[in-house]
């Protein structure tokens, strides 16, 4: 962790939470205020425009053509048939949307609302332009009512300030979600930094605990006969190998951890690869009483891998010495492949106690152990290891598990 996220104290990380949600606040307000103005500014008039060429068009019996500059203009019977049209500056398409308006005007009496209106530039191609449309009721020989609209550009300035303010708060916010993210993830590196100082401390207790115990017993005397002397040595070497590889599991998944690790993948063939493994564990089965089955890998029909040879064994060992951990005397693990368009599925099934369904999304967390009563020796750290292997690699680990009926470790090995 860098010394500036490491620093940033919590109370100013509130403190700037808070400047920037007023901050957003205020851009938020200031961009309706600007939206705002023009409608403000322009509502009486444009309503009032509106009603008077109504009542001039309808006077005149349709008849007076009278241009309104910058405006497009039209005047709807209540069946919606338009009786009368101005067209300075909008699409013909946009006419439908304008009927719609006026049907509107018909329900309400009146409207006054934002639009983004595509502008027919003659020439030009055409672009969008924002507008506002007023509509009022006009009465008609007869007693009878038109809906009179007006839509209207609004001027280049304030289109302008909207579009500007409208990127910069995107931007912004943006920028604050960002800053939201990151102070979470310093979050959670400040909680894995304390769960693992505080899991670390608890894996060396037993350990030392169990060394100064026995180098007590060697130091005071008390072993007495050469036997008891080597039975003590024996343990306390034991003990020390514990510690060893719990170090050196440590500085392993930091080094994954950190990007550290330098992944050097190579075309290499499933039987180069997976037999030495199965070997090595087949003799260590046996001496177990498990059944170690590997009818289901079908190697020879693996097409040339692409991945690293060194990382891929490891991977192996951990999930075979989990799935024998676990498994006991007489039960039996299967090993599988399964052919896809992109990449080789392996599988690694035991019929141990399984894992429970509450256990199953942090059975690869640091030092989590899903069952203690049947898992005192280990680390906690190998199948952490194992994910991270996998995720340097670019390929997928998954297990699926269910409690009393054993376990199921899945890895894919690219092509």
């Amino acid at each position: 962790m860098s010394k500036a996220v490491s620093n940033f104290h919590p109370s100013k990380q509130k403190a700037a939470l808070i400047i920037a949600a007023v901050y957003l606040v205020c851009v938020i307000l200031g961009c309706l205020i600007i939206w705002v103005i023009p409608f403000i500014k322009n509502r009486i008039d444009l309503l009032e425009i509106a009603e008077d060429k109504g009542n001039e068009i309808l006077s005149a019996g349709l008849k007076e053509e009278v241009m309104i500059f910058g405006m497009d203009y039209a005047l709807y019977s209540k069946n919606g048939f338009q009786l009368y049209q101005i067209n300075n500056f909008l699409y013909r398409d946009e006419w439908s949307r304008i009927a719609d308006c006026a049907a509107e005007v018909f329900e309400r009496g009146q409207i006054f609302s934002p639009a983004i209106l595509l502008l027919d530039n003659r020439d030009e191609d055409p672009r969008y332009i924002f507008a506002v449309v007023a509509g009022t009721l006009v009465e008609g020989p007869g007693g009878r009512s038109f809906a009179s609209v007006l839509i209207r550009d609004l001027p280049d300035l304030d289109t302008s300030m909207i579009i500007y303010i409208a990127i910069f708060t995107f931007l912004y916010v943006i920028g604050l979600v960002f800053f939201v993210r990151t102070l979470k993830k310093e979050r959670e590196l400040n909680r894995m930094r304390r769960d693992l100082i505080a899991n670390v401390s608890h894996e060396l207790k037993t350990p030392i605990t169990a060394i100064r115990a026995m180098a007590e017993v060697l130091h005071d005397g008390l072993a007495r006969d050469e036997k008891a002397r080597r039975e003590y040595s024996g343990k306390i070497m034991e003990e020390s190998d514990k510690l060893e590889q719990l170090v050196l599991d440590i500085l392993e998944l930091s080094r994954l951890q950190s990007n550290r690790t330098n992944f050097r993948k190579s075309h290499v063939h499933a039987d180069g690869i997976i037999p030495p493994v199965v070997d090595r564990y087949m003799m260590l089965c046996c001496d177990m009483g498990i059944t170690l089955d590997v009818s289901g890998l079908k190697l020879t029909d693996v097409p040339v891998l692409y991945t690293d040879t060194d990382k891929i064994v490891t991977l192996m060992n951990i999930l075979l010495d989990n799935a024998v951990k676990f498994t006991g005397n007489g039960g039996c693990i299967w090993l599988s492949s399964q052919i896809g368009s992109k990449q080789a599925t392996f599988c690694i099934r035991d019929n141990g106690p399984g894992i429970r369904s509450e256990e199953v999304h942090r059975i690869f967390d640091r030092f989590y152990k899903a069952d203690t009563a049947h898992n005192s020796s280990g680390s906690g750290l190998g199948l952490a290891i194992a994910a991270e292997i996998a995720k340097g690699l670019g390929e997928e680990l998954w297990v699926e598990s269910k409690f009393g009926a054993g376990s199921a470790f899945y890895f894919t090995i690219s092509y």
